[in-house]
């Protein structure tokens, strides 16, 4: 209580300067005001008799306007400046109260040695040498509201449901910034907000928590009136190896959820049989799966939607297709196939998320040149500054202007492939000569430079020194395990096909439980086709409105 009683003998000291500044600048105004007043409503007067008889003091009703808008102005700063510093100053106290009785409640243990007895001198040495510990309390929220977020809504609307101020959310967003993306938080994540009781019977806002789907608790506690600090709490998980296996009779990805996979490992089990496999094409109704992983149980025993794939297997239309995860003696993690050989897509995605062809491949009549010329590459056009990205792993060769191609780049992507972008506006900061890219890194932005009619990117592909067709063209990185790797590959594998058998059982995976569903489904089938016929009611209704007004 003396620090409250100290901090609030201190507020009402600066106030009380500061009011006193203030009447001290508003007298000296006044003097100034009085002494020119007199010339002013002369001036004013004179003219006012020069154009009419009937005086017009113009001015002066000017200066007692301003006059009184500004004492206004000055009375409504003080009012509103007591008030939020007493709001702050009272919610600064709370807290200051709730940690101080907290501490007054840590037991001290008194303890009687034995110092007249032998031995007394040994009990202090012991004494003295052990560490000492300090018993950590912390401040809990004496009221707690939770919330689950819904389909539509973002965290500023569930903080406005759950009573907090604009101001109030703006410092828990600011601080959560700090460990959390908030753009990322999904349909499913819970939102916790604690509040504490006041000697006014109100409840101040003292700490909000998100906890995610994989059960990461993100927490913005306040610490002062207007002071957030933010922490992350990693979820305490277990790892448990199951299997799963499913007949596909639809869309893959929902048969692997159904079956239990986590949703990270079925993207795992695409981007390993990228290139063999074309999930949106080769599948077909009755074909199956399987799936060895490790998956995350968090410590309420839930799955939290993560794991890592260790085996997959595709069985389409007789044709087997197997993928080993293997770990190297250099520390290189990749999946294999059965003979202990990479062949996926070197490119996994494209430069431009919306590619737009403008200019194909092959011989064409130059747009600037006026002749026919080979074009050795693809056109794809984009707005100025929208991001190209890096299609694959690779290392930047080239990155400079060069000539008709203006803001050109080139990548290595191994020894035998080389891709260039060329007509860029300008480079991303970290696009070097040897940096090392992976797919979807930004290496620069479409732009309009060198021989060019129009903002867009010339994509170009290499091979062996030979620019080639880039849209004909379906690349696979190859690598094959030799010697003592592919040794140790084989014994892995023998091993895994072993307890896929069923020699070491697998526990059975199961589905994710109805509560954490939400995070990984869109609206309703039903809802999606009401929102459909509601726009096309609209659509329809509009069109008649027109034809009507033309007659």
């Amino acid at each position: 209580m003396n620090l409250q009683q100290d901090s609030s003998g201190k507020n009402d000291q600066i106030q009380s300067n500061c009011i006193r500044r203030i009447m001290n600048s508003t007298k000296i105004l006044l003097n100034q005001i009085e002494e020119s007043a007199v010339d002013l409503i002369t001036n004013d007067m004179e003219f006012s008799f020069k154009k009419s008889i009937r005086p017009k003091l113009r001015s002066v009703q000017i200066f007692l306007a301003g006059t009184i808008i500004g004492a206004g102005s000055v009375l409504g700063t003080l009012k509103y400046s007591n008030a939020h510093n007493s709001s702050d100053d009272a919610t600064a106290a709370l807290f200051q109260e709730r940690a101080s009785e907290l501490q007054s409640l840590t037991p001290v243990a008194e303890i009687d040695l034995p110092l007249d007895q032998e031995g007394g001198s040994s009990v202090l040495a012991a004494a003295g040498s052990e560490e000492e510990t300090e018993t950590t309390v912390s401040i809990q929220p004496d009221v707690t509201e939770s919330f689950t977020l819904q389909p539509r809504q973002n965290l500023s609307i569930v903080l406005k449901k759950g009573g907090l101020t604009n101001r109030e959310i703006y410092l828990v967003g600011e601080a959560l910034s700090d460990v959390l993306d908030v753009k990322k938080i999904q349909v499913g994540d819970k939102v916790e907000i604690g509040k504490m009781n006041t000697d006014t019977n109100e409840k101040s806002l003292f700490s909000v928590t998100i906890e995610d789907r994989h059960g990461n608790r993100f927490i913005a506690t306040r610490n002062e009136a207007d002071f957030f600090e933010a922490t992350l709490i990693e979820p305490e998980v277990d790892l448990k190896t199951e299997y799963a296996e499913g007949i596909i009779d639809g869309a893959f990805i929902n048969n692997a959820k159904e079956s239990g996979i986590p949703t990270n490992v079925i993207q795992q089990i695409i981007w390993s049989f990228d290139g063999p496999v074309d999930f949106s094409r080769d599948l077909r109704k009755g074909d199956t799966f399987t799936a060895v992983f490790q998956k995350e149980y968090n410590k309420d025993g839930n799955p939290t939607g993560n794991g890592s794939l260790l085996y997959a297997e595709m069985n389409l239309r007789s044709k087997k297709h197997e993928r080993y995860f293997y770990k190297d003696s250099q520390g290189k993690e990749d999946y294999y196939d059965e003979n202990g050989k990479i062949a996926r897509k070197l490119f996994t995605m494209h430069p431009l998320k919306r590619p737009r062809i403008t200019s194909k491949f092959g011989k064409r009549k130059h747009p600037i040149l006026g002749y026919t010329i080979t074009h050795w590459g693809t056109d794809y056009g984009a707005p100025t500054g929208t991001p190209i990205r890096a299609p694959g792993e690779g290392t930047i060769t080239q990155a400079k202007r060069k000539g008709s191609y203006g803001m050109y780049i080139q990548i290595k992507h191994n020894s035998e492939y080389s891709t260039a972008y060329a007509h860029m506006s300008k480079f991303h900061e970290k696009s070097k000569v040897g940096r090392k890219v992976k797919a979807g890194d930004i290496i620069g932005y479409v732009g309009n430079t060198g021989r060019s009619t129009g903002p867009h990117l010339h994509w170009e592909l290499i091979k062996n020194g030979k620019k080639i067709n880039p849209q004909t063209q379906r690349i696979t990185a190859q690598r094959k395990l030799t010697g003592e790797e592919l040794a140790r590959f084989y014994a892995q594998r023998d091993q895994m096909r072993l307890n896929v058998t069923g020699e070491i059982a697998y526990a059975k995976a199961e589905p994710l439980p109805e509560d954490r569903k939400l995070a990984y489904q869109g609206p309703s089938k039903s809802k999606r086709v009401a929102r459909k016929a509601k726009k096309s009611k609209v659509q329809r209704t509009a069109s008649r409105a027109i034809r009507k007004n033309k007659g």
